[in-house]
């Protein structure tokens, strides 16, 4: 099912655009993206292949996408999810792209089942969507510097207050998913060479 605006369409993402949908994330914010804390939830499982879509231009270039990873949170081990990163050209920025991108996951991701939905981000963008801050509500994300920029949202009523605790990261190991808390990376020290 296509979604189209004056300017743009967005739709699934396919396998054969993941190259593509990389190269904008390192352009929209860079490759030390990876060194964020969010990151290592999404190292050794895939994203959600039926909530990762992608924004073309009317040219057919892709100028926006949006995906979400599976998590689990609390010692209960709720199913949820973690999206991000939602990238759009700056160029066209404030054109709707993200809004489109946003609204459309979330109906599904509801559709899917799912009941919670958690990112790191700006609050100021995100409350549009019903994104509030996390931590009041009992969320933590392990190794985040700045939980103030943790956000949650409910896709059924009544889950926020019910379900809180750690966010932990779901990985797929021989077919299985297992959820593990997050290890945080090792900084290797540089050195400068002797002479």
């Amino acid at each position: 099912m296509n979604t189209t605006e004056a300017q743009f369409t967005i739709k699934p993402e396919s396998a054969a655009l993941a190259p593509r949908v990389e190269l904008l994330l390192d352009r929209v914010f860079g490759a030390e993206r990876r060194e964020k804390a969010s990151y290592l939830f999404r190292q050794g499982v895939a994203p959600v292949a039926a909530l990762s879509w992608a924004a073309f231009d009317r040219h057919k270039k892709l100028v926006g996408s949006i995906r979400y990873w599976p998590i689990q949170v609390g010692e209960t081990g709720h199913p949820a999810l973690l999206l991000g990163p939602l990238a759009i050209t700056p160029q066209l920025a404030g054109k709707g792209i993200g809004r489109a991108l946003t609204f459309r996951t979330l109906e599904i991701a509801a559709e899917m089942g799912y009941d919670l939905v958690l990112l790191v981000g700006d609050y100021d963008y995100y409350k549009r969507f019903g994104f509030v801050p996390a931590t009041p509500y009992g969320f933590v994300m392990p190794t985040e510097k700045r939980p103030e920029r943790l956000q949650v949202t409910e896709l059924r009523p009544g889950v926020l207050g019910r379900v809180s605790g750690e966010i932990r990261h779901v990985k797929e190991e021989n077919g299985s998913v297992v959820a593990m808390p997050v290890q945080p990376r090792r900084r290797v020290r540089r050195t400068a060479a002797r002479a």
